[in-house]
């Protein structure tokens, strides 16, 4: 009989162990979608202040518009503007990078390898796209290249809206099929 209730405990034990194993499983699966959801919503409220950028490119363009009107004679006010702008896209770059980082550990590799708008692509475009701008202007400083310029600048800033209208638009994705499992 002692025999009996020492398998019948034992058993007991079995059975009690694996229940603690599946819900802890099931914890940490909730938690870990509850924290992918969190920090895909953090990206998505960080990416919105993306635009930004592109108002900084056409900071620049204005700028080197002027210069060319100008025959070369700096704007005080323009260069300010510029520069507030330029301020105003870094800082969100700040932001965007630091969520990124936070959200990146929960995308799947294919969903990394897809998307659109990574926070190093927007860090190298930062870097990459104002000096575009900047040497179309000096390719072509004169004012009877203008047209020229602005096709140029209309092009770079069009490509930086593009970017900036799919990185949100996948992540407003990811957020509703993320809310759906």
């Amino acid at each position: 009989m002692h025999d009996l209730f020492d398998m019948f405990g034992a058993i007991a034990t079995m059975i009690a162990a694996a229940i603690a194993v599946v819900a802890l499983s099931n914890w940490r699966s909730q938690f870990r979608h509850s924290a992918r959801f969190e920090s895909l919503k953090g990206l998505k409220n960080a990416a919105t202040e993306l635009h930004t950028f592109r108002k900084y490119l056409i900071t620049v363009q204005s700028r080197c518009m002027h210069l060319m009107h100008s025959q070369g004679v700096e704007d005080k006010a323009l260069k300010e503007l510029e520069e507030t702008a330029r301020q105003t896209w870094i800082s969100a770059l700040q932001t965007y990078n630091q969520a990124w980082g936070t959200a990146v550990v929960f995308f799947t590799a294919e969903e990394e390898a897809n998307f659109s708008g990574p926070a190093p692509l927007f860090t190298q475009r930062s870097l990459d796209d104002p000096m575009r701008i900047v040497m179309a202007y000096a390719n072509a400083p004169e004012f009877e290249n203008r047209h020229e310029f602005i096709e140029a600048c209309r092009g770079i800033t069009e490509e930086v809206r593009h970017l900036y209208a799919s990185t949100v638009s996948e992540l407003e994705w990811m957020l509703r099929q993320k809310y759906r499992h």
